[in-house]
């Protein structure tokens, strides 16, 4: 049976809210923080304008881009994530919506609506996933771009279905968004249906604040199959890089950052 837009947001309040305290500890610490170079291709594509974040999380790349003038608001399902959000420097300055970021639901049309760190794939399916571009099309304002930035799947990371990693984050590093937050340490268990592409992730994090296991579900998409869906959306390819760097894209690149205007 489908799902509602309101029971997928329950189900992903639920899933993130559990991430929330810990997420800023996470995130810094992976080869991914590319939060600096992902506001200064935002705010060159904004000119000063207004931005909307889907999935704003914690505000990984929303303060940063606040911080270069453009005015930033975004869309969360984790209530959570967002009270983290404000409590930080300038989180006062952005605008955030709780709710289905999937709907898009905001009065305004926007110069940049931006999806970073593949949080597209976050969405439960298919339908989900194509309704999210085709909203983000119509809270574009003329000449606006929707920008999609998601990790090209690895299938060879993979073996019977299944992939599993580790980390630690550094001890004593003291810098950036790291500083006051718990060192932890985390084992993650991916299982993988290519049939559907769904991928079903479990994550035991030790802690200084205690220890968890945190489960999420999530749908990976294939660049040429989102093209087909921004297409669908009303939306065209305008350019694709290899990260916010633009680093050319090629069949080996780890990253797809994905430039869309409307048609």
């Amino acid at each position: 049976m489908t799902k509602t837009s309101r029971q997928w947001q329950e189900e992903a309040k639920a899933e993130w809210d559990r991430y929330a305290e810990i997420w800023d500890s996470w995130t810094p610490d992976d080869s991914r923080d590319d939060a600096e170079e992902a506001a200064d291709f935002l705010a060159d594509l904004a000119k000063g304008g207004t931005a909307l974040e889907l999935g704003i999380g914690t505000g990984r790349v929303a303060l940063p881009l606040a911080e270069r003038g453009v005015r930033v608001s975004g869309i969360d399902a984790s209530p959570k994530m967002l009270e983290r959000l404000k409590e930080k420097p300038g989180g006062e300055r952005i605008q955030v919506f709780e709710g289905n970021f999937a709907d898009v639901d905001v009065e305004d049309e926007y110069d940049v609506v931006f999806i970073a760190l593949a949080t597209l794939f976050v969405l439960p399916d298919q339908d989900e996933q194509a309704r999210c571009l085709a909203n983000s099309a119509k809270r574009l304002k003329p000449g606006g771009r929707l920008v999609v930035q998601n990790i090209v799947p690895d299938m060879t990371n993979y073996q019977r279905g299944r992939q599993n990693d580790y980390g630690m984050t550094e001890p004593f590093r003291v810098s950036g968004r790291l500083a006051g937050h718990p060192r932890l340490a985390w084992f993650e268990m991916n299982t993988i249906d290519p049939t559907t592409q769904i991928i079903k992730r479990t994550d035991v994090v030790v802690s200084e604040k205690g220890n968890r296991i945190i489960a999420a579900t999530m749908r990976y998409i294939w660049p040429a199959e989102q093209d087909l869906m921004a297409r669908l959306g009303g939306l065209e390819l305008e350019d694709r890089w290899g990260g916010w760097r633009k680093e050319p894209f090629h069949y080996d690149s780890r990253d797809a950052v994905s430039v869309y205007r409307k048609r």
